[in-house]
């Protein structure tokens, strides 16, 4: 957390460094400085030329001391040779106009012309109550083996008034060295401050754009006052994007009494390392995090990826603090950051900030990406923290202010990744784990194979169609509507460098995933999701942050438009789209009661390649069947039956002929039934290899092996009860089993084991299940006197490759059965 402790810097003529009052004649320009000649007028600099010219392309200056010597005017440009390095500190007079700035840019080809401040107290660049600047193009560094207060390009108010447009663009500056837990804006690669005056100040239009910043104590962007305290005003229209940070010393991007600020597409990591304090009496802050705002108000942060952060104090990648009103975080990626995903700071005090003691109020964080923060595993360095860490890290208790439309922070359509061997909590406060206010949590995707848990609220908190996967703490939320199978990430963990879904991208899920259109309605949504999906404000969204279809190769695959194409009738008994009895979101399919359903016909696919068609199917009479199948791909007609008055799934596997490109998906309910049948969620996928990685699946050998024996209850093969071909497994009566442990699998991996069982007494239970997987084990049951399918999709850990398959009849009189056991990996 920001607390602002110790003193306000003491004043300073220009408002930095009693030391830079040296440099205010050069700063204010005196009466006998040289004038720009005329408006637009291009000025040259070549620090390599041997002798000092007159500032044209012909006859370039040579040396800082010659540019900061003029008042420039609307626009003029100073250009520096590409290929050079000028020595010293640039302070160039003058403001440009609206429309017409003044620019500083590169001219000639080659690397970036440098400015290096050689150590130097202060910016290498300053700009003094001017404005209309554009500078870009440059390199610019400032090392020194003591900190300082130094900084890269700073941009000071103390005019009194509001000035206008500073920009800051495709700049390297590496290797500042100011205090890492000092004031920001003097401690900044890029710093535009507002002073404390009488009249008050403040800036319009600050962008800062497309630049890289390496090794910057403090932070790389800083648009903040002078100090803590009423006195300035709110700085508009400011614009941080494109902008890549590594190292930082501390903070990497920081907005303080800003009303408008976008934060987009920024990438920063390792950053926090710094907190060397100046002198006593100064500002002193040794927390940092990533990006954050104090006392703003209608701050959007998206797009961006912060990582590593290594603070031990706060080191969150992204932090709301004080005083803050209307903060939009969405479409981040956070990853291996110390203290967590998000910091969040309830009410405290500021000595002469009264907005400090001001719950931040309409907060909403949706469709962001948090992956293993909580630790800084994985990173090249790492911290140790002090204060904890959480997912979610609160401070205190959650903010709330009762008079606002938006009164609690909202948390919907995230999706947060914990890996196996982390204890990080999801929900986080340092007050300890039933905390003051309420929070809504909504449609957020929680992939927990850590051991960290929750905290509750004493207030009404909601908590609703969350899907909670892994392990399942004691304090994990209540949530009547919540989903607990795989989300079915494409690359959890982004464990497989290899795969074509790396970085944020991993968390889009498979078309089988349970969180497609299982998430609540959220009318006020923002209409897109991390991925640029749409997000409809009437139609239940899918949980988490990925609002696709997974790449479905069937259309209208829940039934949404409320009408049946693409799907056909499949006979005379007609079927349709009906809004009741749906599975997710509002439509189903439901056929006739015999003799009907539906087909859906597939074009453009493969030859000879394997897909995955899975699907949901009840009926309304019990012992009734109804089939999700496949047929005309080039192969045998494959279906599996439904027998269940509760949805359940369907897995079937086919793989299309030699030449054949065409298939058609069906829902099916047979003749002689009385009641529906009912389809949903129908969903086919290309998979990338149909490897079998279960050995004797089908127990064809008439033996067990590579089976073992999961107790001392004897199972057995048996030349009785088989599905398919000649041999299935039979369990004894009560505590039997078999297990196989199945090698080679890739870690954080997501597959669909696949099995049929029985039981010999109807209502008895047989388990077909995985585990010793990284997760937590999984199963399904059956209890018919018929074989069923059981598919059961899981995620390998971050380290394991193996997995243990298991038949298992826990408790009963007769015997139970299994066969035809598949494992295959998604792509």
């Amino acid at each position: 957390m920001k607390r602002r402790s110790t003193t306000r810097p003491a004043r300073r003529t220009s408002v930095i460094l009693p030391l830079l009052a040296a440099l205010a004649g050069a700063l204010l320009v005196p009466l006998t400085a040289t004038s720009a000649s005329a408006a637009g007028t291009g000025y040259y600099v070549d620090c390599s030329a041997t002798t000092d010219g007159t500032g044209t392309a012909a006859s370039p200056w040579n040396a800082l001391s010659d540019v900061n010597a003029v008042t420039f005017t609307a626009g003029d440009s100073i250009q520096f040779k590409a290929g050079t390095t000028c020595t010293g500190q640039l302070a160039p007079g003058g403001s440009g106009a609206s429309g017409s700035n003044i620019t500083i840019t590169s001219y000639g080809s080659g690397a970036k012309p440098v400015i290096d401040a050689a150590g130097a107290t202060g910016p290498v660049i300053h700009l003094l109550n001017q404005q209309y600047w554009d500078i870009g193009g440059l390199e610019l560094s400032n090392s020194a083996s003591t900190p300082a207060y130094r900084s890269g390009v700073l941009a000071e108010n103390s005019s009194g008034g509001i000035l206008h447009h500073i920009r800051v663009h495709d700049m390297y500056i590496h290797n500042i060295s100011g205090y890492g837990g000092g004031w920001y804006s003097t401690n900044a690669g890029v710093g535009v401050q507002t002073d404390h005056t009488t009249t008050i100040s403040t800036w319009d239009d600050v962008v800062v754009e497309n630049n890289t910043f390496d090794h910057v104590d403090r932070i790389a962007v800083a648009v903040t006052p002078d100090a803590d305290g009423q006195g300035t005003g709110q700085t508009t229209n400011t614009v941080i994007r494109g902008n890549t940070m590594t190292y930082d010393g501390a903070d990497d991007i920081l907005v303080v009494k800003n009303d408008g600020a976008l934060i987009d597409g920024n990438k920063a990591g390792y950053g926090g390392s710094d907190s060397t304090c100046p002198p006593s009496g100064n500002y002193c802050n040794g927390a940092s995090a990533g990006i954050w705002m104090s006392g703003s108000n209608n701050t959007v942060v998206q797009n961006n990826e912060v990582y590593c952060h290594v603070n031990g104090a706060d080191g969150t990648g992204f932090d709301v603090d004080w005083g803050n009103h209307n903060t939009t975080f969405q479409y981040n990626y956070s990853h291996q950051n110390l203290g967590g995903f998000l910091l969040v700071m309830p009410p405290f005090t500021i000595a002469n900030e009264p907005t400090s003691t001001v719950a931040s109020d309409g907060t909403v964080v949706r469709y962001n990406i948090s992956e293993n923060d909580g630790s800084n595993s994985g990173c090249p360095t790492s911290g140790t923290q002090t204060h904890g860490a959480g997912v979610l890290h609160f401070v205190g208790g959650v903010p709330n202010l009762s008079t606002s439309t938006v009164a609690v922070p909202q948390f919907y359509n995230n999706t947060f990744y914990v890996r196996d061997g982390l204890s990080t909590p999801v929900l986080y406060s340092r007050s300890g784990t039933s905390i003051s206010g309420a929070l809504s949590f909504q449609n957020n995707a929680v992939f927990n194979y850590g051991s960290g848990n929750y905290f509750t609220t004493t207030g009404s908190s909601t908590y609703s169609n969350n899907l909670f996967y892994g392990n399942h703490p004691s304090r994990e939320p209540a949530d009547a509507a919540k989903v607990t199978a795989d989300p079915e990430f494409r690359n959890a963990g982004n464990l497989n460098t290899a795969s074509a879904y790396t970085g944020r991208s991993a968390y889009q899920v498979h078309p089988s995933s349970p969180v497609i259109r299982a998430g609540a309605v959220i009318s006020s949504n923002g209409g897109l999701d991390a991925f640029g999906n749409t997000v409809s404000a009437t139609a239940a969204p899918n949980i988490g942050a990925d609002n696709g279809t997974g790449g479905n190769l069937l259309g209208n695959a829940g039934f949404e438009t409320g009408a049946l194409t693409p799907w056909t009738q499949a006979s005379s008994a007609a079927a349709g789209a009906t809004a009741a009895n749906a599975r997710t979101g509002s439509y189903a399919l439901t056929t006739a009661a015999a003799g009907s359903g539906a087909n859906q016909a597939l074009t453009g696919l493969s030859p000879a390649t394997t897909y995955l068609l899975t699907g949901w199917a009840k009926v309304a009479t019990a012992g009734e069947t109804l089939a999700i199948g496949v047929k005309g791909f080039g192969g045998t007609e494959t279906y599996t039956t439904i027998a269940t008055t509760a949805y359940s799934q369907a897995a079937v596997l086919f793989t299309t002929g030699s030449t054949s490109t065409t298939a058609t998906v069906y829902c099916w309910k047979n003749s002689g039934g009385s009641g529906a049948g009912y389809c949903d969620d129908l969903a086919v996928e290309q998979l990338s290899s149909a490897t079998n990685a279960v050995t004797n699946p089908g127990f064809e050998t008439a033996a067990l092996t590579p089976w073992v024996q999961s107790t001392s209850t004897t199972s057995s093969v048996t030349a009785a009860n088989a599905r398919t071909g000649s041999y299935a497994l039979q369990t004894g009566v009560s505590a039997s089993g078999a297990i196989q442990t199945v090698t080679g699998l890739t870690a954080g991996g997501s597959y669909l084991l696949a099995g049929w069982a029985k039981v010999a007494t109807s209502g008895e239970q047989v388990a077909i299940g995985v585990k010793s997987f990284g997760g937590t084990e999984t199963y399904l049951r059956s209890s018919t006197t018929t074989y069923t399918q059981q598919p059961v999709f899981f995620t390998t850990g971050s380290s394991t490759t193996s997995a243990g398959v298991y038949c298992y009849k826990n408790t009963g009189s007769g015997a139970g059965y299994c066969d035809d056991f598949t494992m295959v990996k998604l792509p």
